[in-house]
């Protein structure tokens, strides 16, 4: 498998959200390829083919795109110019701007009957544009409080989204189930480097095993193993396109305690050995 990638989104984000207003004017096929950060995609001008976790969506000006840190994809410019605005969102940081479980179900949470890309009517649109506009001056410009600022923006135009698309977000009503699986999600993000398990956890929130099981499946979309496997591989990738790391280092900083096991995880989800992937995936 060979990896190709747009040289803009081949970086993690170097701030909690980073923002980037790209232009593409000529041919580009980005190869499938996972990123370890929530991404926002803004479409202004141009058609693009995305396909997400093996879902095909055919986009165009004024449309949204939510992909999480967990989500492979690929996209394939089908009408030039493709001028768009990327939002990156570190997963480490996203409550920090924003605690309230339904905004941010729309960036972590995968039901089956999700969809990924969201169309705007142009009123709306221009307001959506206007905030992220605002989003990148004040990550470019770098006055005082300028990532609390982009935060604040950031759940503007979530809010905005919820008010006008309730129906897009998977998470439409918070109760006692749904708060219970977002602290597990959180819990297991924190705890990625130990060696968790599902009647681990059960036990530290006090819950049955196979009811945390079924409700974390429900709502969050992954199994328990399915969630932690893809954050340790996405940190993975992390650690072999940015870092030098040699492969029984990657394996423990990413939460796999044996370099073969990790190894033989890696190749079944990717395709490819990690060191493959590496060898590809740098610019």
């Amino acid at each position: 498998m060979v990896f190709q990638q747009d040289p803009v989104l081949n970086r993690p984000p170097v701030n909690p959200i980073d923002v980037e207003y790209v232009e593409t004017l000529n041919n580009m096929e980005i190869r499938l390829h996972v990123h370890n950060s929530y991404q926002i995609i803004y479409i202004r001008e141009g058609s693009v083919e995305f396909t997400i976790n093996r879902r095909v969506y055919h986009t165009g000006a004024d449309s949204l795109l939510f992909i999480s840190n967990l989500e492979s994809h690929r996209l394939k410019v089908l009408k030039f110019p493709y001028k768009r605005y990327l939002i990156q969102i570190r997963p480490d940081c996203l409550s920090s701007f924003i605690s309230e479980p339904r905004l941010v179900s729309v960036l972590k949470n995968r039901p089956d009957n999700f969809k990924h890309m969201l169309g705007l009517e142009r009123e709306e649109s221009a307001h959506i544009a206007a905030l992220i506009r605002n989003m990148l001056c004040e990550t470019t410009e770098k006055l005082d409080f300028s990532i609390n600022a982009a935060g604040t923006y950031l759940q503007q135009l979530l809010i905005t989204l919820f008010r006008n698309h309730k129906q897009s977000f998977p998470l439409t009503e918070f109760n006692h189930s749904v708060n219970l699986v977002m602290q597990v999600q959180k819990y297991l993000e924190e705890h990625i480097l130990d060696q968790v398990s599902l009647k681990d956890v059960s036990k530290e929130f006090y819950t049955d095993m196979y009811y945390l099981s079924h409700l974390f499946k429900k709502i969050s979309g992954y199994t328990f193993r399915e969630y932690l496997i893809l954050q340790r591989i996405s940190r993975a990738k992390d650690l072999l396109v940015y870092g030098d790391d040699n492969m029984t280092q990657v394996a423990m900083n990413s939460g796999f305690g044996n370099v073969n096991h990790f190894i033989r995880i890696f190749k079944k989800l990717e395709g490819v050995t990690p060191l493959q992937y590496r060898k590809g995936a740098r610019p």
